[in-house]
């Protein structure tokens, strides 16, 4: 008679379990991508466009303070405005009209994607005052929808102390 030995698939499982080890190692070694940390503001291209300006304005970005009230909020009472979402604010500086233009959330995600950005001051829950956004950003033109962030502009030394003074006095509040 005939003997029959049995065939184990062996060699096929142990390649099989190999590939998935080496599989679940290049998965493994994969790098995190590299977030920014926002020390004191950056600037950044390529926000809103606006009419008036045919190119992309750029935006003032810092990290929130969420132990203080929104910067809603904050505007609204600093401009003497009864609406709380209002997103653009006319200042003067030296008898010249500005407009400042602050991103909403959506916006932020649209023109930005905040998880380019890492938080530093990371807050506990309950030292929060409400649920606020992370990273706040503006932009800022002169009476004639000119960017006054822009590099290279006459006005962006002007703008950048009016925005670092407004976002320390948002701080301090």
């Amino acid at each position: 008679m005939f003997h029959v030995k049995r065939y184990f698939k062996n060699p096929i499982i142990k390649r099989e379990i190999l590939i998935l080890c080496i599989g679940v190692f290049f998965i493994s070694c994969i790098a995190r991508k590299a977030t920014i940390q926002i020390e004191d503001y950056l600037l950044v291209p390529n926000g809103k466009q606006i009419v008036g300006n045919p190119q992309p304005l750029t935006a003032f970005i810092f990290e929130n303070n969420t132990k203080n009230m929104s910067i809603e909020k904050f505007l609204s009472i600093k401009f003497k405005k009864e609406n709380y979402y209002s997103l653009e604010y006319t200042v003067t500086i030296d008898r010249n009209h500005y407009k400042i233009i602050l991103y909403d959330n959506s916006e932020f995600e649209k023109y930005f994607d905040s998880s380019n950005y890492s938080v530093i001051n990371l807050q506990p829950e309950d030292a929060t005052v409400e649920t606020q956004r992370k990273f706040i950003a503006f932009s800022m033109v002169d009476d004639e929808n000119k960017d006054c962030l822009l590099e290279g502009s006459l006005l962006q030394n002007l703008a950048i102390n009016y925005l670092k003074n407004l976002k320390d006095e948002y701080y301090n509040r």
